[in-house]
């Protein structure tokens, strides 16, 4: 098993995925905290901050200790929160979700080439940022 970890620090609320960008009318509404995650078009910017492999081999990943990315994606609904954190294009199924009152804990199983990512969400959000842990783990299939 191999292991993957990355920080999205900083994340911010777009808009309702129509282009238009949102912004908060004062700071209050910026720090405040909504019940349940603000739907809308996110962007996210990351970091590997560590690489490891529970088995001794060289972790089968590209990525490298230090490396940043940048994505946005369109969320609807809590469930759709692995756009903002599996790989693009995965098929990944949802086994836990929660994300309400400023925490957010999502766990994720995605099929790969190759094998099963499983990315594990842990943070908090307000109404237009999101500081997240991610660790995924990835199980080679052979």
């Amino acid at each position: 098993m191999r292991n993957l970890v990355w920080a999205a620090l900083p994340a911010m609320m777009l808009g309702a995925c129509g282009g238009e960008s949102a912004t908060p009318a004062n700071e209050t509404a910026a720090a405040a905290v909504p019940a349940a995650f603000p739907v809308g078009e996110w962007e996210v910017s990351s970091t590997v901050e560590r690489i490891a492999s529970t088995d001794g081999s060289t972790p089968a990943v590209s990525a490298k200790q230090g490396d940043k990315a940048t994505r946005k994606a369109c969320v609807a609904n809590a469930d759709e929160l692995s756009k903002l954190f599996a790989d693009e294009g995965a098929d990944c199924k949802v086994t836990t979700t929660y994300a309400r009152q400023g925490r957010i804990n999502t766990a994720y199983q995605c099929k790969r080439s190759g094998g099963l990512t499983t990315p594990t969400v842990n943070g908090r959000y307000t109404a237009d940022t999101l500081d997240v842990t991610v660790d995924t783990a990835f199980v080679l299939i052979e």
